[in-house]
């Protein structure tokens, strides 16, 4: 559903016209021709300057760590068959299934950090990613034909202007001095009634995360290396949503057990860590890569039945469906 993009400047015909100021939330000029001689854009209010480079327009951020740390990989589209509908399913524990059963075809959606997007997605909806990453935009913009580069604390877009807003393991990322505002400009970005959809980890004292957070080498691992600077326990997550105007209609709240996923465990493959924890560790980083997504797969199968027997504090990762209030 992606399509339409404008010569050079990776933004198609319907996301520049809702396109605005992040700063005053006015319109751009923007030339009738997005030639590839356009080289800034500007407020028509406040004058603010965006430069743009390459195809990518850059509204205001600069972020070394992200640049280095972005994720550049692209999700992978799925076949109608039996095959298809059970990898659709079972794919990123469910959220790409989740999205699709709430989410109508068509609709205009915006991905916060969308990495290098999803061809699914992409084929669905059309798209628009938001990243602050200066390497992963690009490979967003080329899977969705729309991406820009911003933060999702100062959003470029018109009140109302978006059907549903999604994000993946973004949220954690949040710290105390953005998280209010990222979640207010979520809200006014989205129309009336606007979904929301959000796939992230959750902080808890349960299970494997409270057994990690008790090791001399967790922050280091968890938290300072992946700019997880934002983990809140659930109660927090829905007092934020909350108070920004939104109504959980459903989560899925997974990860409870021991069992985790390949990715937690292959971390603990550092020369910090010792003893059993790295040998398991070294042979889940070994697993993950020889047999994914096949072994990815198996692990969310195992949750799915493991999960619904133990209490929901002890989610590490949930999935949430949210309504903007109409």
């Amino acid at each position: 559903m992606s399509s339409g993009r404008l010569s050079y400047l990776s933004i198609s015909k319907g996301w520049r016209s809702r396109l605005a100021c992040p700063r005053c939330h006015a319109s751009l000029e923007l030339p009738d021709d997005m030639a590839e001689s356009v080289q800034h854009l500007v407020c028509t209010s406040c004058h603010a300057r965006y430069p743009a480079s390459q195809g990518i327009i850059n509204f205001g951020v600069n972020n070394t760590f992200y640049d280095h740390h972005g994720f550049t990989s692209t999700g992978r589209n799925f076949s109608n068959g039996p095959v298809g509908k059970l990898g659709l399913y079972l794919a990123r524990s469910h959220f790409l299934y989740d999205i699709a059963q709430a989410v109508p075809p068509g609709s205009a959606v915006i991905e916060v950090g969308p990495g290098g997007g999803s061809r699914f997605l992409a084929e669905r909806y059309d798209m628009l990613g938001i990243e602050l990453s200066s390497a992963s935009v690009r490979y967003a913009a080329s899977t969705y034909g729309s991406a820009v580069q911003a933060t999702v604390a100062s959003l470029p877009l018109a009140n109302g202007c978006a059907d549903a807003l999604i994000s993946s393991f973004l949220l954690e990322h949040l710290g105390p001095e953005m998280i209010e505002q990222s979640v207010s400009e979520m809200a006014r970005v989205l129309k009336p009634n606007g979904q929301m959809l959000h796939f992230f980890d959750v902080d808890t004292d349960a299970s494997f995360v409270g057994w990690a957070k008790r090791q001399p080498w967790y922050d280091a691992i968890f938290i300072d290396s992946k700019g997880h600077h934002g983990m809140r326990f659930l109660n927090e997550w829905q007092r934020l949503f909350a108070d920004a105007g939104f109504a959980v209609e459903v989560r899925r709240l997974s990860c409870k057990s021991w069992l985790q996923d390949l990715s937690v465990w292959g971390a603990l493959d550092q020369p910090q860590v010792t003893g059993i924890a790295r040998r398991i560790g070294h042979a889940a980083a070994v697993v993950r890569k020889w047999i994914n997504p096949g072994a990815d797969l198996a692990i969310n199968a195992l949750n799915d039945l493991v999960d619904p027997l133990l209490p929901d504090d002890w989610a590490a990762k949930a999935i949430v469906l949210l309504r903007k209030s109409g």
